[in-house]
């Protein structure tokens, strides 16, 4: 059939219009397309990644249907079919749940490798979605059919520097830094679960323990190489392209791939040794372990203090199972007498000293210490308080524990409720980034459904967003807006709950939108929209 290519500027230039004619030649189509490609992206390699942005000239647009189009030869060999042998342990995902559908695999080693099969892949307008951990859940990456995975495997280093900061590939999973980092005596903000892919985590915001002590991991995030929809490859900083600098710093997976980043790290605290106790709390103690946390709350957690809850059910004895984790980053003794306002309360407590790179397999009885691996389908609803509402958390986990024996399909699925620090989030203006929640982020809820029964997905679905629903009440949040971490959200939040009510940052980010992914390559993930009037 037919092939049909197009190469246009939106600018007041244009080489060519939408039909290439070429009279005096007598060439395929497919190979003109293919050459004007070329020849754009050598282009933009003498120019610099600016003129994307400016208000002069907008971004240069070319788009390809030709599905039989190749691989440029230099990385031919990086690209895999389903027939491969690794086919399936480098496709799998966390969750399988409203996921994406690849039939082609790309295992870059090198950024100039994802240069060249960003380039390729806009230019025949083919569908692609860069992974690290694989943990992206949300059920938007559902539009992403039929797609290149393109998996930063080999992207898995993590190299301490003599200056304190820390080189990370976007292979690499918190895992795996806190292993390095921590090993050469530093630290700095990481999430809970070490699976999670580092770099991805941190383009979210980047929610963690230390965020008291040393703020979010996005904010300690230095520089980045970020691969555009085109090949391009931009050296991103606070000096150099300012403006996406402040974009992947909350919003990052709108505007292309991060192949590496570059942290500011700090001396481990307390000689890298933090305080951990875990408690098993009966669920009629629920009540006043909520109140003596919102006390904490009220007051302003210490900056390294950090709590966790996390409620699941046990079908032996028919009854909700509530785990309380407290992390100090800090003395023995400080973190002592924290855990000893919530002894009275446990049936099973448990606490050690123990290294930072040592937490996340001793923390929660050992619960985060687990092969990283696919987890079948996981359908998240998550959002913001500023305190824990004792009675309607009583309430949820009572109807939980009636939900979940009635639904034995639905085991597993769990509930979860991060309280951090602030100190060092709040102390940067509102404005020094991307991420819009550093006044609206004490306390954390999410709900984490699961299933081997597909016939009870609807209804976990619907138990999960109806909970979610409730605690996003302005009366029960202590927040008048509706306030969602977007690396837990789903997809049915509006966008201002993820990215922030304020016209003018809607307005930036739609900017950056607009100059860095004007085709929209990178709507896989919580797009933001690319119009003002879209947000919602």
């Amino acid at each position: 059939g037919r092939r049909l290519c197009s190469f246009h500027l939106t600018a007041r230039c244009a080489f060519f219009h939408s039909k290439l004619a070429v009279p005096s030649l007598s060439v395929p189509h497919s190979f003109l397309c293919f050459w004007a490609f070329t020849a754009l992206r050598s282009m933009l390699r003498y120019f610099p990644v600016a003129l994307l942005a400016g208000a002069a000239l907008a971004a240069p647009s070319l788009r390809c249907r030709n599905e039989t189009a190749a691989w440029p030869t230099d990385i031919q060999g990086l690209v895999l079919d389903e027939a491969s042998p690794e086919w399936e342990n480098l496709t799998a995902r966390w969750s399988t749940y409203s996921a994406p559908t690849f039939n082609e695999l790309f295992l870059p080693h090198t950024i100039e490798d994802v240069s060249l099969a960003l380039g390729y892949l806009s230019a025949i307008d083919k569908p692609f979605l860069a992974q690290s951990g694989g943990h992206g859940y949300a059920p938007s990456l559902h539009v992403i059919q039929n797609a290149t995975l393109i998996n930063m495997i080999n992207f898995g280093y993590i190299n301490v520097n003599d200056d304190g900061t820390a080189t990370v590939g976007s292979g690499s999973r918190f895992r795996d830094v806190v292993a390095a980092v921590g090993g050469a005596g530093r630290e700095f903000t990481v999430g809970n679960c070490p699976c999670v892919g580092a770099v991805g985590a941190t383009i979210g915001g980047g929610l963690g323990r230390l965020q008291g002590l040393h703020g979010l991991s996005s904010d300690a995030l230095l520089s980045a190489r970020v691969v555009l929809w085109n090949g391009t490859i931009a050296e991103v900083s606070a000096d150099s392209h300012s403006d996406l600098f402040w974009g992947i710093r909350g919003a990052g997976q709108n505007f292309g791939i991060i192949a590496e980043a570059v942290f500011q790290t700090y001396p481990a605290t307390n000689g890298g040794l933090q305080y951990s106790a875990d408690l098993l709390i009966p669920f009629e103690n629920l009540g006043a372990v909520v109140d003596i946390t919102n006390d904490l709350l009220n007051e302003g957690l210490a900056p390294a203090l950090a709590l966790l809850f996390v409620i699941s059910y046990n079908a032996e004895i028919g009854q909700p199972t509530i785990v309380m984790n407290i992390v100090y980053a800090g003395p023995e003794a400080e973190g002592q007498a924290v855990a000893e306002l919530f002894r009275p309360y446990a049936v099973q407590f448990q606490a050690m000293m123990t290294p930072w790179t040592e937490l996340a397999n001793t923390a929660l009885f050992g619960g985060f210490n687990f092969p990283c691996e696919t987890a079948g389908p996981i359908d998240q609803y998550h959002v913001l308080a500023r305190n824990i509402h004792a009675e309607t958390l009583q309430e949820q986990v009572q109807y939980y524990a009636e939900f979940m024996a009635a639904t034995p399909g639905a085991a597993g699925s769990s509930i979860m409720i991060e309280a951090f620090a602030q100190q060092a989030v709040q102390a940067h203006s509102d404005d020094f980034s991307a991420f819009p929640h550093r006044q609206n982020f004490h306390t954390a809820l999410v709900w984490a459904m699961t299933w081997s029964d597909d016939s009870v997905g609807p209804d976990a679905d619907a138990f999960a967003k109806e909970w979610r629903d409730r605690f996003s009440e302005s009366d029960i949040s202590g927040y008048e807006n509706m306030h969602v971490y977007q690396n837990y959200a789903n997809d049915d939040e509006p966008l201002s709950a993820l990215y922030g009510v304020d016209t003018w940052r809607q307005e930036r980010l739609t900017a950056l939108k607009d100059a860095y992914d004007p085709h929209g390559h990178f709507d896989g993930y919580h797009p933001v929209p690319k119009s003002v009037p879209d947000w919602s």
